[in-house]
């Protein structure tokens, strides 16, 4: 595969959001190889994905980050650019039901699936020993009635912490 850059964004919808960033990545040397975007018109928010050719771009990723933010805040985005030859982690979220969670360790170990997969958060203790078979932390925080605030929050505590990112 092609190095690229994929530039996510979300923002409130307004007319020329597309022309500004496909102009802006087009400035800068940059060819885009595949592009989506998409229209919430119900609440009037806008969705974009651009992968970009990486060696395309006069600008490293650093600069391209700092130069784009300037653009981002005039649409007030929410935005993320990523470097697909840096492998993601995907933080797995289980309950008691194992196949999903069977299917995705089965498919990261064979490698059909390249990401990293620091921990399984749980809130039962039903599937610890098929996850740590695997050699992946397994983290219980059980959920209550009384403590069910608290403990979203220590479970999205860990996803920022081992995905160093809120998906």
């Amino acid at each position: 595969m092609t190095h690229r850059y994929i530039l996510t964004l979300s923002c409130p919808d307004r007319v020329g959001i597309i022309a500004k960033v496909s102009s802006f990545i087009a400035a800068h040397g940059g060819g885009i190889g595949e592009s989506a975007s998409h229209t919430d018109a119900y609440h009037g928010y806008f969705f974009m994905r651009q992968e970009i050719f990486a060696d395309s771009l006069m600008l490293g990723l650093p600069e391209f980050r700092a130069e784009f933010a300037k653009l981002a805040a005039g649409f007030d985005m929410d935005w993320r650019i990523s470097d697909s030859a840096v492998k993601k982690q995907a933080v797995i979220l289980v309950s008691k039901q194992d196949h999903c969670l069977v299917d995705l360790l089965y498919r990261w170990r064979s490698r059909d699936f390249s990401f990293d997969i620091p921990c399984v958060i749980s809130n039962h203790d039903d599937l610890r020993d098929v996850v740590e078979w695997h050699g992946i932390p397994y983290i219980h925080i059980p959920v209550t009635p009384e403590n069910k605030v608290a403990a979203h929050h220590e479970m999205q505590r860990l996803f920022e912490h081992y995905s160093g990112d809120v998906m």
